[in-house]
């Protein structure tokens, strides 16, 4: 089982995470921001 501190951790760090990716993602397109950077 997990504990507390951990999950508060966890959760602290998928929120910062998210914050940044949406900061990157903002002002894009719509194409831009899901097109696939593969061959």
């Amino acid at each position: 089982m997990i504990d507390e501190f951990a999950k508060d951790n966890l959760h602290g760090r998928l929120r910062r995470d998210r914050k940044a990716l949406l900061w990157k993602l903002d002002g894009l397109s719509e194409y831009d921001a899901r097109r696939p950077l593969t061959a």
